[in-house]
C-alpha cells in the first residue's frame, strides 16, 4: 500500500511538472503611481464576457478543478496612447466551478460553497480581490507587455509580474495574459496545502493557483 500511495504522489509530482504556466514569484507590495492629466482617458465599463480563468489541482495534477471569476468594477488609464494604471475589483462572490458534468450538480454547489467559505476566499468577510497596476514595459515575442501590480486577496497584497497582450483603441482597452502560476500560501490559503500532516493524500491540494486574465474595459 506505501509503494502505492508513493507512486500516486510521484505521478502528481510528474503532472504538475508539465503545466505550461509560468510560475510568479510574489514579493512585497509596491507603492501605486497614479499619472493623471488633463489629456487622462479613463476607460471604466467593463465589457460583457471579460473573466479571470482559474486552475487547481489535487497532488499537483489529479482531481483538477477549474472555473472562472467574474470583474466587479476597473478603472484603467490611458495616457499618450499608453496604459499608465489600471485598477481592477474581482468580484469573487461570482466564482464557478466548471470541471463538473451536469450528473455531478450537488458535487459542483458543494465545492462553490467551499472555496467561498472561511476555508478559502471568505467571502462573507473578502467578497473582492484587487488588482493595482505598478509598471507596464514593452516586450517581444509572443506578448507585447510585461504587468507588474500589487493583488490583494483576503487582507494580503503582494506584487506579481506577468506577460500579456495589451491592445488599446479609442473605444476600449483589451488585455489578454498568459497562463501563470501563483502559489496560494503567499496570501494566506493554507487549506490542505502540501505537507499538511494528518490530511490524506487524495485530499491534499496543490499549493499551485494557475489564472489567466481576458479582460476588455471600454470607455
Amino acid at each position: 500500500m506505501r509503494k502505492v500511495i508513493l507512486s500516486l504522489f510521484v505521478l502528481g509530482a510528474m503532472l504538475s511538472s508539465c503545466s505550461n504556466g509560468t510560475e510568479v514569484e510574489a514579493t512585497d507590495a509596491e507603492n501605486v503611481e497614479l499619472v493623471e492629466t488633463a489629456e487622462t482617458v479613463e476607460y471604466s465599463t467593463v465589457k460583457e464576457g471579460s473573466k479571470l480563468d482559474w486552475r487547481a489541482t489535487h497532488f499537483g495534477g489529479v482531481g483538477e478543478r477549474f472555473g472562472i471569476i467574474s470583474l466587479k468594477s476597473a478603472s484603467f488609464l490611458v495616457n499618450n496612447g499608453e496604459l499608465t494604471n489600471a485598477d481592477v475589483l474581482v468580484d469573487m462572490l461570482s466564482l464557478s466551478v466548471d470541471s463538473f458534468s451536469e450528473e455531478e450538480a450537488e458535487d459542483k454547489e458543494n465545492l462553490t460553497g467551499h472555496l467561498l467559505s472561511n476555508d478559502f476566499f471568505k467571502t462573507d468577510t473578502f467578497p473582492t480581490a484587487r488588482f493595482e497596476l505598478t509598471s507596464i514595459e514593452s516586450s517581444t515575442g509572443d506578448w507585447n507587455s510585461t504587468l507588474t501590480g500589487n493583488l490583494t486577496i483576503l487582507d494580503v497584497s503582494k506584487s506579481i509580474t506577468f506577460n500579456a497582450n495589451v491592445t488599446i483603441s479609442d473605444s476600449e482597452v483589451m488585455m489578454v495574459s498568459e497562463k501563470f502560476i501563483l502559489d496560494r500560501t503567499d496570501w494566506g490559503l493554507t487549506y490542505h496545502v502540501e505537507g499538511s500532516e494528518g490530511v490524506p493524500l487524495d485530499y491534499i491540494i496543490s499549493n499551485d493557483l494557475e489564472f489567466t486574465i481576458n479582460v476588455t474595459i471600454e470607455k
